[in-house]
C-alpha cells in the first residue's frame, strides 16, 4: 500500500472549482470503506467513469448516489 493520503477537499480548492476524479483507493479512504466495497457498489450502479483501463470517481456524484440508495432502503 503506502500511497499518499489525499485530502479531497484541499484537492478541489487547488483545481479552481473543478472537482477532481479520484481512484478506487482514494474513494475508499474518503468513505471509510475497503476497495472491495467500492467495487461491489460499482456493480450495483454507483457512478464511475472508465479512463483508459481504470475507474475514476467524483465524490459528489458518489455521495448523491449513496443518498439515493439510502432513501430507497434495502432491496426487496
Amino acid at each position: 500500500m503506502g500511497g499518499r493520503v489525499v485530502n479531497l477537499d484541499e484537492e478541489r480548492k487547488v483545481r479552481r472549482g473543478r472537482e477532481p476524479w479520484c481512484t478506487k483507493q482514494e474513494l475508499a479512504d474518503y468513505l471509510g470503506f475497503s476497495v472491495r466495497w467500492v467495487e461491489l457498489r460499482v456493480r450495483e450502479g454507483m457512478p464511475a467513469r472508465r479512463m483508459g483501463q481504470r475507474l475514476r470517481f467524483q465524490v459528489s456524484a458518489v455521495e448523491a448516489w449513496l443518498d439515493e440508495q439510502q432513501q430507497r432502503g434495502p432491496a426487496a
